[in-house]
């Protein structure tokens, strides 16, 4: 697997909170299980992705881009769902179907609550799995997840939680963010890096990548800070 280093997101909480983890490490904290999706179509352009802009007020990945997705509830593993389909989820994310339950019912509740998209089991698609770094002050073990933008349906950002909502080309993120003009977090830069090899969605949605689990490891390297990770 390839090694990667991620820069530091342009964001001075983020570095000073790193920071202060590097001059002082504590014990990390356990990770809250969590689900995001990747929503996405084709465009003349090619497959393009639904992303929000968290608010400047949150405390993880403020003013950041992201795919609706959010932390399990207690309530998920109690949720009704198709049991073939989601016997056959858990085999592809190597999950007994007890622990997969609660990711994918998370992925189905956070995009309906976050942007009003209603999505069935059969529609997700496991494309990755990473944990945040130690440091942070909240922690997430997420499985992200892709699907295909259901028909007759619109995403509209509902949750409070994000400022901006929009459909965009991977490469037009992704050259934003090259720029400076969008703070992303290593996952987010990834997973559209991988989305931007397609030509279609459904070619995307076809792929069936390693699912093997990402953990970033922040190193200092003096005149700046990585996050620093192999990638499947």
């Amino acid at each position: 697997m390839p090694l990667r280093e991620f820069p530091a997101p342009l964001s001075s909480a983020w570095v000073e909170n790193a920071r202060a983890w590097l001059a002082s490490p504590g014990e990390p904290l356990v990770p809250r299980r969590a689900a995001t999706v990747l929503v996405v179509r084709d465009t003349s352009d090619g497959p393009s992705v639904f992303v929000q802009r968290r608010v400047p007020t949150m405390e993880f990945a403020p003013s950041m881009y992201v795919f609706p997705g959010g932390g399990v509830d207690a309530g998920d593993a109690d949720v009704d769902l198709d049991a073939g389909a989601l016997e056959a989820l858990a085999a592809r994310m190597e999950l007994p179907a007890i622990d997969a339950k609660p990711l994918v019912a998370a992925a189905i509740r956070e995009v309906e609550e976050e942007c009003g998209l209603q999505l069935s089991v059969t529609e997700l698609v496991p494309r990755a799995h990473w944990v945040t770094p130690a440091f942070e002050k909240r922690r997430y073990d997420t499985w992200f997840f892709a699907a295909l933008m259901p028909e007759g349906q619109t995403p509209v950002g509902v949750s409070g939680e994000t400022d901006h909502d929009a459909w965009v080309t991977p490469q037009s993120l992704l050259a934003a963010y090259a720029e400076g003009r969008a703070v992303m977090l290593p996952p987010t830069v990834v997973m559209l890096e991988q989305l931007a090899q397609f030509a279609t969605a459904a070619a995307f949605l076809m792929d069936r990548p390693a699912l093997t689990l990402v953990a970033p490891e922040l190193v200092d390297l003096g005149d700046r800070l990585v996050m620093r990770s192999h990638i499947p």
